[in-house]
């Protein structure tokens, strides 16, 4: 019941939007009305758990020979039946509540199935352990064994790399968002507050009146420099609490990661799984040359892996240049030995610069003038000054031409974009489910053509290269697929 309660209540705040919003309504009510605020709360808090306990009630699961089933829900019911090689990784998660009544929760990421996930809670650890070893075993009936059993740690990451990790989180942005739009509501809610904590900085700049508008400016700088470490503070902090003691193994070829403060997760997953490798490089990673890594498998519907219900991928926030190709090598084995995963790499071919007109046209030179000739008729000469955004847009094309790029082997293929960071997409030719050959006017015109191909862990595209090459890669891609002995899952 509790883990069905916490999925729920997790699912709720998700959504910075609707947290920001409940939480903004929650301090308005508690001004104007407690006790029904207090009533709001209670009932919410029943219903919640009135809900987590009907689904405990409902949920039922069996483990077969060849299989897992897991029955659940309330009022509509849902089956999902696991074989076991269709399993791509199984993970195991306990949170502080579980450390001390020993017991933990077994997580399944799928091929295919619904929502891409299923879950065993609240079960022994030796009985995961055991389930987890049948899973393996029985997938060895179906995969060639694996030539050692030897177990070696790849990474592993220090309190020093974990502060990194915390600087470098895009959700430092969504933490910002989130105190920007609690701001109305908080002013709303501690007005008089904020009225007094205003007459003593107006009381402070009347005493430096004399320094003139200096003082003004530095305050407002180091209210920006407070707010800014208060949100690296909290990603800080989040990065602790979530990779604390993360390490990254290879065990009879499949990769585990350990990792959490409070909650300790576990993921495994299988490298014949792995069906993508994603490197991200950020601004502040380029800085700091490290990267983050990763291993996506195989999902229900494109993009799903970061959509599905507690959905867990094999990811490396943190590593340097040298784990970046240990890793794509052990992921990729003897295939792929002329993939490169580093943005920087040599090898890689450029795409057409023809590529630049699209974003400079229609995100630059048509607002920009649109922009120039409503503004002109309002406010005159300065309407001018938006024909300035062409010239800005033009170049943020130019740089996203400049970091894309392609290169293959026999066996793969890598794509890279990004416009002041960098993103590598890479994978094997026999894991692809679709590819399609695209053409838009402009390509037309010029003999050119986009690759896009279809894996079962997402997208990967190629834009704006000649229309023979795209074609060519076409065929020979669908031949490797079809041609290949070795199961994609």
């Amino acid at each position: 019941m509790l883990f069905f309660l916490g999925r729920t209540a997790k699912r709720l705040v998700s959504n910075l939007a609707n947290l920001a919003a409940s939480a903004a309504g929650l301090i308005i009510l508690v001004k104007q009305h407690v006790l029904l605020a207090v009533f709001v709360v209670g009932l919410g808090l029943a219903v919640l758990i009135t809900a987590a306990v009907l689904k405990y009630w409902f949920f039922r699961f069996k483990v077969e020979e060849e299989r897992i089933r897991i029955r659940q829900g309330v009022l509509k019911k849902t089956q999902l039946d696991m074989r076991f090689e269709r399993i791509q990784g199984v993970g195991i998660e306990q949170g502080p509540i579980y450390r001390l009544l020993d017991l933990v929760t077994v997580r399944f990421t799928t091929a295919g199935a619904a929502g891409g996930e299923g879950h065993l809670p609240a079960v022994k650890p030796a009985f995961a352990a055991a389930l987890r070893e049948r899973i393996g075993s029985r997938r060895s009936l179906v995969e060639a064994p694996a030539e050692s059993h030897d177990r070696s740690v790849l990474v592993r990451l220090r309190t020093r790399d974990l502060i990194c990790v915390g600087l470098t989180d895009p959700r430092v942005l969504q933490f910002a968002l989130l105190g920007t739009a609690f701001m109305p509501a908080l002013g709303r809610a501690f007005g008089d507050v904020f009225d007094a904590a205003g007459e003593v900085l107006r009381e402070t700049l009347a005493r430096f009146e004399g320094f003139g508008p200096l003082v003004g400016v530095a305050i407002a700088l180091g209210a920006l420099f407070v707010v800014v470490a208060a949100i690296a503070l909290g990603s800080i902090v989040f990065a602790l609490l979530r990779y604390h003691g993360y390490e990254l193994s290879l065990e009879h070829r499949a990769f585990r990661s350990r990792a959490g403060l409070f909650t300790r997760k576990e993921v495994v997953v299988e490298a014949t799984k792995i069906q993508q490798l994603c490197l991200v490089q950020g601004v502040r990673m380029r800085a700091m040359r490290r990267f983050r890594l990763d291993a996506r498998s195989a999902t229900a519907g494109h993009g799903s892996a970061e959509r599905a219900d507690g959905a867990e991928k094999l990811t490396v926030p943190l590593l340097g240049e040298s784990a970046v190709e240990e890793l794509r090598e052990r992921v990729f084995a003897s295939e792929g030995q002329g993939l490169r995963l580093l943005p920087a790499s040599e090898g890689f071919a450029s795409v057409s610069p023809v590529s630049i007109w699209p974003g400079a046209l229609w995100f630059g030179i048509v607002p920009a003038l649109a922009g120039a000739l409503v503004l002109s008729a309002t406010v005159g000469a300065v309407g001018l000054w938006c024909l300035a955004w062409a010239v800005v847009a033009t170049l943020i094309a130019w740089q996203r031409w400049r970091h894309r790029g392609y290169l293959h082997d026999d066996e793969g293929l890598v794509s890279r974009s990004g416009l002041l960071g960098y993103r590598v997409d890479a994978f094997l030719f026999r894991k692809v489910q679709r590819v399609t050959v695209t053409q838009s006017p402009l390509e037309r015109r010029n003999g050119l053509a986009g690759l896009r191909v279809d894996l079962a862990s997402g997208q990967v595209s190629v834009p704006f290269i000649e229309h023979e090459t795209a074609r060519r890669l076409c065929n020979y891609i669908l031949f490797k697929a079809e041609s290949s002995q070795t199961p994609w899952y």
